[in-house]
């Protein structure tokens, strides 16, 4: 059950109100509560004000956690590095 359902049936409003009340046709209510359209983000917003937030715009996106922030970040490697030794410069641990 999407958020919009689940308000639209807390709420006793019918699909065709709530479409009047944001601007669109019924017809698009019941697809949006369906999960067969995703709203424009000026859309979700609407939805989102008229709802007094019990549907946010976050509502409408699945999580990706590919592109979630900390995804994307190096992971740390699994052992410390060794130094390396370079044939031009001294080693200077060993003097």
């Amino acid at each position: 059950m999407t958020m919009l359902e689940h308000h639209l049936r807390a709420s006793e409003e019918t699909q065709a109100q709530f479409a009047s009340r944001i601007g669109v046709r019924q017809g698009t209510v019941s697809k949006l509560m369906r999960g067969l359209v995703t709203p424009s983000l000026k859309l979700a917003q609407r939805i989102e004000r008229v709802t007094n937030g019990a549907v946010p715009v976050s509502s409408w996106v699945d999580p990706d956690p590919a592109d979630t922030w900390d995804a994307q970040l190096p992971q740390p490697a699994a052992t410390a590095a060794q130094p390396q030794e370079h044939p031009h410069v001294p080693d200077l641990q060993n003097p």
